[in-house]
């Protein structure tokens, strides 16, 4: 990452401040909140600022001081420190210093007085009105403990002014947790052990899994307030970890430990909490608080790290940071690199039975702390600048002496001390991730950035699907393995009868093994049951369905309720998550679990020679996937919020391909192929991976098993619900009702924010009617009954073509609406209109297209001409919810208007969308939650507003926003017309005709194209230092 340029320019200059107190008083702002007259800036006031004993003292500017004043600051420091008393005899005059010591390097920064809290800022930037409202409404929710959902346009500074404050309110909460310490007794009562001095994996002593069943954890709690931000109850750096899902094409993500940490984690709070409270019994000063800063993908941490780096606090040493980022981003080793598998690769170079890594194996001993790698870091980077994103980190890491892993690093070692850690919102909403990263967000602040998707996220996270080949080869696996403990269970019997009457023949080595194997052989009986029943469970439901009419799609579909369910898993004897403690089936099969991956037991007795017993990943992935259902499923009652849906259809993707929660990977045929399964009941017929018995549920079929959760506030508690406070942000969360009920959170802070973007650089309009007077309502009747509605679109869109230049996005609901305009479109002849002044492109079905039409959308805009005499620029067809609507940044020229046709309300013929109606229609009252055709209206939208959202990105930014569907006129009427966002809202421009749209468009056109100070390039500096503070997704 480049240096920030404002670090390049001051480095070198002397320490400065401007103090902004009382701003706004001075501010003239016009009728849509834009300041016409940017504050007044105070001259800047320099200072002298000097550490003693650990405080930095400010002194008036310029001064150096003398020897005896230095002496008597610290003197006065440590009596206030430790409540001592103090006498201070200093002679008239000393005052003055005579002799001038070396002054610190100064940094300059502007210094902003919100609620209290001293918010700093970038060199010479003055906080748009928006910005300032934002951080008043964080800093509140953060003083007190409360929830935010804050809605800022894009442009309008939301990433900066979200790290400034909770920065700004960081610091002076570390320094009140300081005072708090010194005062508790408890704390100076006993020795204080820092987080320094402690090995990395020993801040929280535990007991490990016992290989028995019936043996009961053994766990001790911790003594101390400071809390590490990633636990490590079992691992040190010296064992494998398991914290990296970026899906491979090799193999499937391992998520061997997760289940087993997580399980120790809860049962210490629920069998230690006595011992906890002890422990912590006597202690008043203040827990320790992180910062999380969620985003939705590795891109956008990137661009959230260049903004915390505009600011002083990572630079200053006050706030360090941290990334949670995947091995796939962070691996420097070649020969991992090259393998196609980085995460299988390396996790095999690590194993027991690996060679090792030597960039891993560099870290032990001195590395393995957070305080003398981040002190190495900041040699290597060779930059004033400290904050660094992950390309800088595997960049300054791998030319280091050593060189050390950037994996490892950053997720394992920066964790222990780190203020802030930037990661995807996966790491924290995902049980799975979370567990297997050991996360830890009890009294943390957590930022979900861009989180208008957080319902359809925390659904996700705790709903499950799975394939018949999936379930079938995860069988076979665990099966091939347990006939090989067999076997050489059996030749250890020989072995030790052959030694029988012999004293200690080899040392007791066949003994120990004999046992070990006999541990292994009773827990994969325990996890081969398990899967007998599981299958049989899935062939029964999916026969059932094989059964039923196929509709035109030659798909068969049945949705059971969530009775239905439970009595399926009740007959299946599949109720494993009864009652607490080991005696449950659910703790014997994750003991069981435990011990065949490895996990669990004596590390002596699994060696390499019980290695070779280890299930595939993919197999023990499916068995897990299964008790984190059964343990959501069963926690406090949450069977009602599930719906089985099982779907049997034709393959429609590659073989192998698979979505984040999804079938894993196909096992090997030798794996599956294998001869002691001729006696069992299924066994799979796949040509490749044939079992002689097992009949396919229907031959030629996929068929896959979905278990969907229906409340998205299930995953959303479970993971925030002892955070101090969370944050939800984004340029749109308008409309914001079903964020508190589908969240299951009271959300007590809330800002809708205005645009920044000057209200002449925004065209906002309403079309209700067509050029032949066709009054435009995008609803199925209408666009399917004729082509007069889609006839009607093609004309509108043609004369936009026509006045508007460079880039046009236009959204429409769904891929089959798109092909319907574009065919009518070819052969009314409007096609061809339109390509002699745009070129024209449609936003591909496969992500793997996507770079190449945005090159080529790009390309026709910055070279029209190569394209056609006429041609100004390209035209992007693209659809509601798609790869367009967010994550690519349209700003300028990209996006000069963006055309909306309809309303993009959810397929109402989907199944899921159809049980997520009903459900909250039969528990709106009971849940508080909203009604089914509410919560379906708010998803459209929503929708709508973030793909409108794509145009205007910063404050000298211009575009038109159309919108063709009467249905959005703001009229009493229309209740809906209200969710669109506020700062569309305010701009939406009163039309008479179609004649009156196509000309004040023209003249709006012209306008803008014959200014040149809207040109981006001409930005004021200060306005540029604001233009660039919102991330791409905005």
């Amino acid at each position: 990452m480049a240096t920030p340029n404002f670090w390049k320019q001051f480095q070198n200059r002397k320490r400065k401040s401007i103090s902004l107190n009382g701003i706004g008083s001075s501010e003239l702002a016009s009728k849509n909140g834009t300041p016409r007259h940017r504050f007044i800036k105070p001259e800047p006031v320099l200072y002298t600022e000097l550490l003693v004993g650990g405080f930095s003292v400010k002194l008036p500017p310029n001064m150096v001081p003398y020897t005896t004043q230095r002496t008597m600051m610290a003197k006065i420091l440590t009596s206030l420190k430790n409540k001592l008393n103090a006498l201070i005899e200093s002679p008239t005059g000393s005052g003055t210093p005579r002799h001038r010591f070396i002054k610190p390097e100064p940094v300059l920064y502007t210094e902003l007085l919100v609620g209290g809290f001293s918010v700093k800022l970038p060199p010479n930037m003055v906080p748009y009105t928006t910005q300032r409202t934002m951080m008043a409404k964080i800093l509140t929710s953060l003083k007190n403990k409360l929830n935010a959902l804050i809605e800022s346009p894009t442009g309008s500074g939301k990433t900066l002014g979200l790290l400034s404050a909770t920065c700004a309110w960081l610091v002076r909460y570390k320094e009140d947790r300081e005072r708090s310490k010194a005062e508790c007794r408890a704390c100076n009562g006993h020795a204080s052990v820092s987080l320094e001095s402690v090995p990395p994996g020993h801040e929280n002593t535990v007991g490990s899994w016992l290989a028995s069943s019936s043996d009961s954890l053994k766990l001790s709690a911790k003594t101390s307030t400071d809390l590490p931000l990633i636990n490590k109850p079992l691992l040190t750096l010296e064992d494998e970890f398991d914290s990296d899902f970026a899906s491979s094409p090799g193999s499937a993500p391992t998520r061997r430990s997760s289940l087993f940490l997580a399980e120790m984690k809860r049962a210490k709070l629920e069998e230690g909490e006595g011992e906890e409270k002890g422990a912590h019994e006597g202690h008043t000063c203040l827990p320790r608080v992180a910062i999380y800063y969620g985003t939705r993908t590795h891109k956008q941490i990137s661009q959230v790290v260049s903004e915390f780096a505009r600011l002083p606090y990572g630079h200053d040493g006050t706030i360090k940071h941290t990334i949670l980022a995947s091995r796939e981003h962070s691996c420097i080793n070649l020969p991992v690199r090259s393998s196609g598998d980085v995460n299988g690769k390396c996790k095999e170079l690590i194993s027991a039975q690996g060679i090792g890594c030597a960039y891993k194996n560099s870290m032990r001993g001195k590395y393995e702390r957070s305080a003398h790698l981040r002190r190495l870091l900041s040699q290597s980077l060779q930059s004033p600048n400290d904050v660094w994103d992950i390309e800088d980190l595997v960049n300054a890491l791998k030319a280091s002496t050593p060189t050390l892993c950037p994996y490892f690093s950053s997720t394992r070692v920066l964790t222990q001390d780190a203020d802030i850690v930037f990661c995807p919102f996966s790491y924290m909403i995902d049980p799975i991730i979370r567990d297997n990263s050991d996360v830890t967000l009890k009294n943390a602040v957590v930022i979900l950035d861009e989180a208008h998707n957080m319902e359809d996220v925390c659904r996700e996270a705790v709903s499950f699907t799975f394939t018949e080949n999936e379930i079938v080869a995860a069988r076979a696996d665990f099966r091939a393995k347990a006939a090989e403990v067999h076997n050489a269970l059996e030749k250890t019997v020989r072995k030790q009868v052959a030694y029988e009457g012999l004293d200690n023949m080899d040392g007791g080595g066949t003994d120990r093994m004999h046992d070990a194997l006999a541990n292994l052989s009773t827990n994969f009986k325990t996890l081969n049951k398990f899967m007998d029943d599981i299958l049989e469970w899935f062939v029964g439901l999916a026969s059932e369905v094989a059964k039923r009419p196929a509709s035109r799609e030659d798909r068969y579909t049945q949705t059971f309720s969530w009775e239905r369910l439970y009595a399926s898993l009740e007959e299946a004897k599949l109720v494993i998550f009864g009652e607490k403690g080991k005696t449950s089936p659910y703790a014997f099969l994750l003991d069981a679990l435990g011990v065949v991956a490895g996990q669990t037991g004596d590390e002596q007795d699994y060696d390499m020679q019980l290695q070779h017993y280890k299930p595939l990943s993919a197999s023990i992935i499916c068995v897990e996937k299964f008790l984190y259902f059964f343990k959501a499923y069963f926690k406090e009652d949450n069977r009602t919020v599930y719906k089985l849906f099982i779907c049997i259809d034709k393959p429609f993707v590659p073989f192998g391909s698979r979505t984040r929660r999804g079938d894993t990977e196909e096992l090997p045929a030798e794996v599956l192929d294998v001869s002691a399964f001729g006696n069992d009941k299924y066994e799979w017929l796949d040509s490749r991976s044939r079992l002689s018995g097992y009949n396919e549920i229907k031959r030629g079929y996929r068929v896959t098993l979905n278990l969907w959760c229906m409340r998205p506030a299930l995953a959303y508690l479970d993971a925030f619900k002892d955070c101090r406070s969370v944050i939800l942000a984004s340029g749109t969360l308008c409309p914001t009702a079903t964020f508190r009920s589908e969240l299951g959170t009271d959300f007590q802070q809330m800002m809708e924010g205005s645009q920044v973007i000057p209200a002449n650089h925004i065209f906002a309009a309403v079309i209700p009617t067509g050029p032949t007077g066709y009054h435009l309502c995008g609803t199925y009747r209408n666009i399917n009954g004729d082509d007069r509605f889609v006839r009607e679109i093609s004309l509108v869109l043609k004369s936009v073509c026509e006045i508007v230049p460079k880039g046009i996005l236009c959204f429409v609901s769904s891929y089959r609406l798109l092909d319907q305009i574009y065919e009518f479109m070819e052969t009314a002849g409007i096609l061809r209109q339109i390509q002699t002044m745009k070129r024209v492109l449609c936003e591909p079905r496969r992500s793997s297209q996507m770079n190449e039409v945005m090159a080529q959308y790009e390309e026709a805009i910055t070279n029209s001409e190569c394209y056609g005499p006429q041609c100004t620029g390209a035209l992007l067809f693209a659809v509601f919810r798609g790869k367009v609507s967010e994550g690519i940044d349209f700003a300028d020229d990209r996006a000069r208007c963006v055309f909306s046709i309809g309303i993009p309300f959810p397929n109402a013929m989907d199944e899921q969308v159809l049980e997520k109606k009903k459900f909250n229609d039969d528990n709106c009252v009971k849940m508080r939650i909203l009604t089914g055709d509410e919560w379906y209206t708010m998803q459209a939208y929503r929708a709508l507003n973030q793909a409108l959202g794509r145009c205007l990105r910063h404050r000298s930014d211009w575009g038109a926003i159309l919108m063709a569907d009467e249905r959005l006129l703001q009229r009493r009427s229309n209740p809906h017309a209200a969710k669109v966002s506020k700062w569309i809202r305010e701009q939406l421009r009163p039309l008479s005709s179609y004649k009156q749209f196509t000309e004040e468009l023209q003249h709006f056109v012209a306008s803008m194209s014959s200014n040149s100070s809207v040109n981006s390039e001409d930005a004021s500096p200060d306005e540029a230092s604001n233009c660039n503070s919102s991330i791409v997704d905005s």
